[in-house]
């Protein structure tokens, strides 16, 4: 802007030398021109800046990963003369991303204005939001600008509910029998109740058998096969009803990145994946997540699932006010999936309330054993106990 004022001043101060030097009526000429350009461009600055209208859309409200949407910038005004120039500039969360620049420059000429459309790649998962941040209009000599008086019917952001996918992770052991053991720590300790009782087997307590292959694992007594050396599967109808609790920490970082982002899609993606497993074997779970607000989703089947992966699409980080609240509702055997990096040592102080949970972070996080149960999960969303 400074640059160009000084070349309009220039401009003007060579043709006051042609008048007066060169020639009178030629000088004079070029005098009024540029006198006359600056006050049109002037003029349609101010219209502009009274009847214009920006509003954005994207071409869908909910995508998967790696997929192709189109941001529509339309630009409506209530005269049939040109726009000056209008500099917009957008900001848009790290999950999103465009190709062109996210600051540019348009005119609009039509009557009744124009649309431009801008391609924008969905990269992670969760509610991904395009605001439009500055607007700015500026005359064709580039020597004056001002803010336009929007409508206020306008809509100044887009987001998208970016679905994470379900991995197959196939079958772990040692988490499947890390959650059987805190299903089994919620019950009122029947198995002990019955001790004293004598099976059909001859095993106290329940009537029992030795695993074989393609029995369901929420049936393996883990408490009697720790004792015999050996898994051991209960025949009778009664079976683990208690359910495991799943907790999302994901809670808003200083220091927003991409980084930060990529951690939060993995961590989703793998809550996912181990819900998806324990569903598989026969477990129910319950998944308590932050969207305006706690909620706790009962998962007892796909269609579950399919829900809660509908749910977590549009999910963003929790408001420290809010985040503080979420330990109020987590039982002592929840499994915690946290989003925190290792420098977020803030966040992380809140986490050991959690008491006895088993914490889920990622391979990258930077976090150590900071409690008695921690899981990292690698890039292959391989569970590995620290």
């Amino acid at each position: 802007m400074i640059r160009n004022r000084f070349n309009f001043v220039l401009c003007l101060a060579l043709a006051v030398l042609l008048c007066i030097f060169v020639s009178g009526l030629g000088g004079m000429f070029i005098i009024i021109l540029l006198c006359l350009s600056l006050f049109f461009s002037i003029i349609l600055m101010i219209v502009s800046k009274k009847t214009l209208s920006i509003g954005l859309k994207l071409s869908s409200d909910i995508s998967g990963k790696d997929e192709k949407l189109e941001l529509e910038l339309s630009v409506s005004k209530s005269t049939i003369l040109p726009t000056s120039f209008i500099e917009v500039t957008l900001e848009m969360t790290p999950n999103v991303s465009t190709e062109h620049l996210t600051s540019f420059k348009i005119i609009c000429a039509r009557r009744y204005g124009d649309v431009i459309t801008i391609p924008v790649k969905t990269e992670l998962c969760g509610e991904g939001t395009i605001r439009l941040v500055d607007i700015k209009l500026v005359d064709y000599m580039g020597v004056m600008s001002c803010r336009p008086v929007l409508s206020q019917t306008g809509s100044y952001s887009a987001s998208v509910r970016i679905m994470p996918q379900i991995r197959d992770v196939g079958v772990q052991n040692e988490v499947l029998r890390s959650a059987s053991e805190n299903a089994a720590a919620n019950e009122d300790d029947e198995d002990e109740s019955n001790e004293s009782a004598i099976g059909l087997t001859g095993i106290a307590g329940y009537e029992h058998r030795k695993y074989e292959l393609g029995d369901p694992l929420k049936r393996v007594n883990w408490k009697l096969s720790s004792k015999r050396d050996e898994l051991m599967v209960r025949l009778d109808d009664k079976v683990l009803t208690s359910t495991q609790d799943f907790l999302l920490d994901y809670p808003v970082c200083e220091n927003v990145s991409k980084q930060y982002y990529e951690n939060a899609d993995r961590i989703i993606e793998a809550s996912l994946s181990m819900l998806s497993m324990l569903l598989m074997q026969g477990y129910e779970s319950s998944y308590t997540y932050y969207l305006d607000g706690w909620h706790t989703l009962e998962v007892s089947d796909e269609k579950g699932l399919i829900l809660l992966q509908e749910e977590l699409a549009g999910i963003r980080p929790v408001p420290a006010g809010e985040r503080m609240k979420m330990t109020e509702s987590a039982g002592s055997t929840v499994i915690c999936f946290t989003t925190c990096l290792g420098y977020m040592t803030r966040e992380l102080a809140l986490l050991p309330e959690l008491k006895d949970c088993s914490l889920v972070v990622s391979e990258e996080s930077g976090i150590g054993k900071i409690c008695n149960k921690v899981w990292k999960v690698n890039h292959d969303f391989e569970f590995i106990s620290l």
